[in-house]
């Protein structure tokens, strides 16, 4: 007999499968890939590897958390993200237009009028989609500047569901709104009030306006079903303030869940940090007072004069820019500590972290003092 031998004979080996292209990403790869990239550029820098990965960016798009927002100028030509700092250039419809204010996407910009009828002379665009909206003739007709139709006025301003846009003014506690076609603004002017208003924002179908002292007014908005035009209502007073702290930056700003509205405010305090903190308050409508919070929870805040905004803090994101509790402000009033300065001077940008009371800066060559400079969030 022959010998058997003691070595078995090995199986063979399943083929390998053959190897897909990368334009084959699936889309929820792919989404949860963009929900780790937290800035817009990294963003449009994957979908431009290839026609598939395009697609599915945006096909992701609505699910994807908020993009970290751009630093615009206020002329509203040049933005920057503090990933990089670099300076970047916006598309202009033309020459001939000026910006007057922004406000989350949009810009507000003028035509030369000349003396002519100003109105369809302003209007909001979004430099991104392209979308206009016209806005009437200004609030107060008998200003002009260099022949542009007056919005240097508008403080801020807000659009809101049903494309009804809300301002108010510069030095005066007015709210003012409009909706596309309407000839004029809508306007209310609390003349009872001895200062103005410092912020506003839209929460719970109305417009909620913020004082230097602390007071807190509601402008109920209605849009008439036939016509379609808005109007605005006279102010009614939700909470008193305090009138005794003085020197107080106030800011207006809606939760990210939606169910809660903030002030928050940016005051000295002798023997903290050094001398000034954030400090933020929760409305209590039905007890009619402000109580303030110890803790921003799962979201962040972006502070500035012409807009701010809470945005939920993702825990896809692996990076420190959106852990909840962070405050990042752009104030040209806010100097801010030291240790936000740089050698230029004094800054008007930085981070403040609300859990351990600490500045940081958010831009190697800080903004400095006296820069108009707005947030801007990159969507259409």
């Amino acid at each position: 007999m022959g010998a058997w031998s003691s070595k078995a004979i090995a199986p063979a080996k399943p083929p390998l499968p053959e190897a897909r292209p990368w334009s084959d990403l699936p889309p929820e790869l792919a989404g949860l890939v963009l929900c780790r990239l937290p800035f817009l550029a990294d963003r449009v820098r994957f979908g431009s590897v290839c026609r598939h990965w395009r697609h599915a960016v945006q096909q992701q798009a609505p699910a994807l958390p908020p993009a970290f927002p751009w630093i615009i100028s206020f002329n509203g030509l040049t933005y920057r993200s503090i990933q990089d700092g670099q300076v970047r250039r916006l598309s202009r419809p033309s020459k001939s237009t000026a910006c007057w204010g922004f406000s989350e996407n949009w810009l507000l910009l003028a035509r030369p009028w000349h003396g002519h009828d100003p109105k369809n002379y302003n209007f909001l665009e979004n430099p991104l989609s392209g979308a206009v909206i016209p806005l009437p003739g200004q609030l107060d007709p008998d200003m002009s500047v260099n022949g542009f139709a007056e919005l240097a006025c508008i403080h801020k301003f807000i659009v809101c569901s049903n494309n009804v846009i809300v301002a108010t003014t510069i030095s005066c506690p007015l709210v003012a709104c409009c909706r596309p076609g309407m000839s004029s603004w809508s306007t209310s002017l609390h003349a009872g009030s001895e200062s103005y208003y410092q912020d506003i924002a839209f929460y719970n179908g109305g417009i909620y306006a913020i004082t230097t002292r602390g007071d807190l007014f509601a402008h109920e908005v209605s849009v008439d079903n036939g016509e379609g035009e808005a109007t605005v209502s006279a102010a009614k007073q939700v909470i008193k303030g305090n009138e005794t702290v003085v020197g107080v930056s106030r800011f207006l700003v809606v939760s990210s869940c939606g169910n809660k509205l903030l002030m928050v405010n940016h005051e000295k305090c002798h023997g903290v940090l050094e001398g000034y903190v954030f400090k933020v308050f929760e409305a209590d409508v039905e007890m009619a007072r402000w109580s303030q919070v110890a803790s921003l929870g799962d979201q962040v805040l972006f502070l500035s004069r012409k807009c701010s905004k809470a945005i939920p803090a993702a825990s896809t994101h692996d990076d420190e820019y959106f852990r909840g509790g962070k405050i990042y402000f752009l104030d040209r009033a806010l100097q801010g500590p030291k240790k936000c300065r740089s050698q230029s001077g004094l800054t008007s940008s930085g981070l403040y972290d609300l859990r351990d009371n600490t500045y940081h800066p958010i831009l190697s060559d800080n903004l400095r003092v006296g820069d108009v400079t707005s947030w801007f969030f990159p969507h259409k």
